[in-house]
């Protein structure tokens, strides 16, 4: 957290600068006020904030004595001067407490924005050099002691998210992922290195998914997070690109409109003559990844895609035993399968009967 100090004996000042500077959006979490240099001075001791503006000339202590002070005991402040005085002892006392910026009379509040924002990066730089655990965990906040609690992602859960990406719903997909990140940030005595690499794992894991559920362009968003997690300078930035990621996982599934189900039967009723058939011939037409198609097919109706494939060349083979005067022979061949001796095996198997009687059986009822 990057705190402003602001010591001036004009109330007229301090509430325009307050009140009229966009502090949230330049870095600025906490804006303190001090009326003179002895209430400035108290403040500064307790809650040591990172910047301080202080004007020149006031009561009890005035903002040269004050910065005196500050430069001995507490010498990374970052000191800003106000005035609307510029003679040269001002200016040689101000080079000589080495001012870090100064602010003139009347206020122009676009310089006193920008010089502000500069700072507070500065003030960013050097928290996250000198405490690089606490940046990571909480960025701009309180530079406090972490707690020494750590997780460990074991195997399993990396495996469960896995599945939920490649298996399930975007809702509880999301939900495990949440879970993850939310144990992972309660554990801040994990060293922040294991937590990048925690996080380059899962996203393998979409990336895994990505392509299973040929989700081309999440693939490649997840692959290049992969490598680039081991640079995230906050766990918030992994835990934004993790969900980023996940959620263009599905959202990309679902721009594609596609029913599996529905795009493989569909595809059998056509092809189901074609002798040399496959499930990986199924997949790489209607381009999905095999494991992924078999997986979500047995997943949603309860069967294989083979047992689908015979099921139907099967009600074909009945269908052309009632009604058509077709060898044996011809009948296999006409619904994929060219061996009559395989043929009337399946077909016997299918249906408890032979091709031949079950013909007669039909014949007879006529």
């Amino acid at each position: 957290m990057i705190s402003v100090l602001i010591a001036d004996d004009e109330k007229l000042i301090r509430e325009t600068l307050v009140h009229y500077i966009k502090w949230q959006e330049i870095g600025i979490d906490t804006v303190y006020e001090a009326a003179d240099g002895v209430e400035a001075m108290t403040l500064i001791q307790e809650k040591k904030p990172d910047i301080i503006i202080t004007d020149i000339k006031m009561p009890h202590m005035d903002g040269i004595k004050l910065a005196q002070i500050i430069r001995k005991d507490f010498p990374s402040m970052r000191l800003v001067f106000l005035s609307g005085h510029t003679d040269k002892e001002f200016l040689k006392a101000a080079i000589h407490l080495k001012a870090d910026g100064y602010i003139e009379k009347p206020l122009n509040l676009k310089e006193i924005t920008e010089m502000l924002r500069e700072m507070t990066e500065e003030c960013q730089k050097e928290q996250k050099k000198k405490h690089p655990n606490v940046y990571f965990y909480h960025e701009n906040g309180d530079i406090a002691a972490l707690n020494q609690d750590t997780y460990k992602l074991s195997r399993d859960t990396l495996q469960e998210f896995g599945h939920c990406l490649k298996t399930g719903t975007r809702h509880d997909t999301l939900k495990q992922m949440r879970s993850i990140c939310s144990q992972i940030r309660k554990c801040e005595g994990t060293p922040p290195e294991y937590v990048r690499n925690m996080y380059s794992q899962l996203a393998l894991q979409v990336e895994n998914a990505a392509e299973l559920r040929c989700a081309h362009n999440t693939q490649a968003e997840s692959s290049r997070f992969v490598y680039e997690a081991a640079n995230a300078p906050t766990l918030t930035v992994l835990e934004n690109e993790l969900q980023r990621i996940t959620t263009l996982l599905f959202e990309e599934i679902s721009s594609q409109d596609l029913n599996p189900v529905k795009l493989v039967n569909d595809y059998i009723r056509k092809n189901y003559m074609d002798s040399t058939l496959t499930i990986e011939q199924i997949a790489r037409d209607l381009n999905f990844n095999t494991s992924y198609l078999c997986t979500i097919y047995k997943q949603r109706t309860g069967n294989t895609i083979n047992t689908t494939l015979t099921s139907v060349r099967i009600e074909a083979a009945r269908r052309l035993l009632v009604e058509s005067d077709l060898k044996l022979y011809e009948v296999g061949t006409r619904v994929g399968y060219p061996n009559g001796k395989y043929f009337t095996k399946v077909f016997a198997k299918e249906t408890g009967v032979s091709p031949r009687n079950y013909r007669g059986l039909h014949h007879e009822s006529k």
